[in-house]
C-alpha cells in the first residue's frame, strides 16, 4: 500500500483540537478532510470521539439537507454571510462551515461512524499529526 501525500492547512475549533475539541484540516491524495476531536467524560475518565468527513469544494451542494438560516443564526451570522463561504478557495474557511454545521446538529450528521478512544490514545495516536498543523 503507497503511503498518502498529505498537505495539512491548519486548525479549527480550538489550538490543542484533542483536548479542547477542535480538528485539522488537511488535503491527501483523496480530497481535503477534516479530522475532529471531540471530548467527553464517561465517568472514568476522558475520551475522546474522532470524525472524519469530507470537506466538498461546495459546501452547500454537499449539504443540501441543512437549514442555513437556522444555522446562521446559531452562529451569530447572516444567511448570506455563511454561504458566501460556501466556495471559497480556502478549505479552512469552507471547513468552518461544516463545523458550524455540526455545531447546530451534531458531528454524527457528518461521520455517523466516529472512532472513541481515551484522551491517552487519542495524544498517542494523533499527537505529531496534529503538531504538524500548527506550523
Amino acid at each position: 500500500m503507497e503511503k498518502q501525500r498529505i498537505k495539512v492547512h491548519g486548525i479549527i475549533g480550538d489550538r490543542n483540537p484533542i483536548e479542547h475539541d477542535g480538528g485539522v484540516v488537511y488535503t491527501g491524495d483523496h480530497g481535503t478532510y477534516v479530522m475532529y476531536f471531540q471530548g467527553w467524560d464517561d465517568g472514568e475518565g476522558s475520551r475522546v470521539s474522532v470524525y472524519h468527513f469530507c470537506v466538498e469544494d461546495n459546501v452547500g451542494e454537499d449539504l443540501v439537507w441543512v437549514d442555513w438560516k437556522a444555522v446562521a443564526k446559531c452562529a451569530g451570522l447572516k444567511e448570506e454571510e455563511l454561504r458566501a463561504h460556501f466556495t471559497v478557495s480556502n478549505p479552512l474557511a469552507r471547513a468552518q462551515v461544516y463545523e458550524l454545521v455540526a455545531g447546530h446538529y451534531g458531528f454524527g450528521e457528518l461521520d455517523h461512524m466516529p472512532r472513541e478512544m481515551t484522551l491517552e490514545e487519542a495524544e498517542k495516536e494523533f499527537g505529531e499529526f496534529v503538531d504538524t498543523a500548527h506550523g
